[in-house]
């Protein structure tokens, strides 16, 4: 039977952050930590979640700041190193739950870059892989010109002033039920703040360069269709990445939020089959 638990703990600087963790009454061959995107939360992940679980992983998955149940300004961040603490913080709770068994980190879109920055700057012993789904390294698409210059005339004034994402929900899955499910998700964001754009924008410019600081085994998903990561540019960062245990792997027409698109099932089997592979 699964079992579920669930709360929330502080980040160094005492935000409180949400986790969530499932596993069932077998041992786990292994833990995933699984970080979701930006606007999104850890809620999201429920199905994939279940899937890796029935496969005999334990999974721990937390809400950093500013999403789903944790608090902070919602979509905001004061600085892009707070998600590093968020995430150092979690990481120190996923090696607790795991007792010594292999840990891993499957990392969508935002969560991706956060945990890139994490891994490059010294892979803590205990990780043994990372899964990235479409890393949010740049835009797939040029801001409105017109947005982008009023966002950076205010960013010094109203730096957390909220800024429709112009994001839809067809442009995360083809599916209609979950786009459905996405619209009606109370806690699911359509708002970005100038603070936080230009601080992301500053970690993706940040990656040149640390590519060669990240040797653990890799596998990196993509849709061809994703109309909101560019995966050229995730293409480009993988093929720096030092790791000789390393694999690209592209869904046809799927679009960004890959684990949940039509055909999710076998984007999880794929994952889960990595992942055992790696123990």
């Amino acid at each position: 039977m699964p079992r579920r638990d669930e709360g929330f703990f502080a980040s160094k600087d005492g935000t409180r952050l949400f986790w969530r963790s499932e596993t069932t009454d077998a041992e786990p061959k292994a833990w995933l930590g699984v970080l979701h995107g930006y606007g999104d939360h850890c809620g999201r992940y429920q199905k994939p979640i279940e899937a890796f679980v029935k496969d005999g992983f334990g999974v721990l998955t937390f809400d950093y700041r500013g999403h789903g149940k944790a608090d902070g300004a919602r979509g905001d961040v004061n600085q892009w190193t707070d998600y590093l603490e968020d995430m150092k913080a979690f990481f120190a709770r996923l090696v607790d739950a795991a007792k010594g068994k292999p840990v891993f980190l499957v990392a969508h879109s935002h969560g991706a870059l956060i945990a890139t920055h994490f891994v490059a700057a010294g892979a803590p012993p205990e990780l043994k892989g990372v899964v990235f789904s479409a890393p949010f390294y740049a835009l797939a698409f040029e801001p409105p010109a017109l947005k982008l210059l009023g966002a950076k005339l205010i960013k010094g004034l109203l730096p957390g002033f909220k800024i429709g994402n112009e994001l839809k929900p067809e442009q995360l899955s083809r599916d209609p039920k979950w786009q459905e499910e996405t619209k009606h998700d109370p806690l699911y964001l359509h708002t970005t703040t100038p603070r936080w754009f230009f601080e992301c924008q500053a970690a993706q410019r940040r990656l040149a360069g640390l590519g060669p600081s990240i040797s653990l085994p890799l596998l990196m998903l993509a849709g061809t269709a994703d109309p909101i990561a560019s995966m050229p540019a995730a293409r480009a960062f993988f093929e720096t990445v030092a790791a000789k245990d390393k694999t690209y792997k592209e869904y046809g027409d799927y679009r960004h939020e890959v684990m949940m698109e039509l055909g999710r099932e076998q984007v999880w089997a794929d994952i889960s089959s990595w992942l055992s592979k790696h123990l």
